[in-house]
């Protein structure tokens, strides 16, 4: 028995040790380094374990940019139990630090290497969705702007029959009093939160001990693309990690937000 025990402990040891090791950091925010594959794994695992007020954050480099500048959303960011990499200017960023040349790891980025570890907000939403199919998990998508919570729900409601899940617009036009009423009453397993960078995770923040779910994943603006609002940039340019410019494209009124790429990237080769 004593054997026995000592073997589950060292296999659970190693375990430890092996997911401690898929973590990087880039100014000293934590990132989880594996992939999607890994990442559906621990969700799964934690939902089988009956965990509850799980959180994961969506990275990129805007979330990075608005750390170095405000205290706050950096404590928020240390508090999470799973950052992931969504956005490939940190793949650019990880590679620059292990010793590539800038354009060396650009052209290898636009060639479509180093992706293992790339887990988008808009993909992780379809792959959570599945997982729910699968495992008889529920669905909430909480925020967006106006009805695209709803839009979405009906989208994968339409692709994924059987789905179950459930939505509300948010803030402002919603009180949150009335939003944690409609999350508590259909206790979602996967919670789908979209007020934008800062917003959502100062939201799950706030209200991760009085909403009864599973896990809480920031998602950003992915609502936008289910919705129908926006259409998501084909896959080819995503490979390349261009996606950022093909949105720009479309919708020019982002310009002044996507000049922080082109800071960040400064800021990584200053070191």
């Amino acid at each position: 028995m004593v054997k026995k025990n000592s073997f589950r402990a060292q296999k659970r040891a190693n375990i430890d040790k092996d997911f401690s090791l898929s973590f990087w950091k880039i100014f000293n925010i934590s990132l989880f380094g594996r992939g999607m594959t890994e990442v559906l794994k621990i969700v799964e695992n934690w939902l089988e374990s009956e965990a509850k007020s799980k959180w994961i954050a969506t990275v990129n480099p805007e979330f990075v940019m608005e750390a170095l500048k405000n205290d706050q959303f950096r404590q928020i960011l240390s508090q999470t139990d799973l950052n992931v990499v969504d956005g490939v200017g940190l793949l650019w960023a990880r590679e620059v630090k292990n010793g590539k040349s800038w354009f060396r790891a650009g052209m290898e980025i636009i060639k479509g290497k180093h992706r293992e570890g790339l887990v988008s907000g808009s993909d992780l939403i379809p792959e959570l969705c599945k997982l729910a199919i699968k495992k008889n998990y529920k669905v909430f998508f909480l925020g967006g702007f106006n009805d695209r919570a709803e839009r979405t729900a009906k989208y994968f409601k339409l692709q994924m029959p059987g789905l179950k899940c459930q939505f509300s617009e948010g803030e402002p036009n919603i009180k949150n009093e009335e939003v944690l009423k409609k999350i508590n009453e259909f206790k979602p397993d996967i919670l789908f939160v979209a007020y934008g960078m800062k917003k959502q995770e100062e939201w799950i923040k706030n209200n991760r001990n009085k909403a009864d779910f599973g896990v809480a994943i920031g998602v950003g603006r992915s609502f936008d693309y289910y919705s129908g609002d926006l259409k998501r940039a084909p896959k080819m340019v995503r490979k390349m990690g261009m996606e950022w410019l093909y949105s720009l494209v479309k919708e020019p009124k982002r310009f002044k937000r996507q000049l922080v790429l082109p800071k960040f990237m400064w800021k990584v080769l200053k070191g």
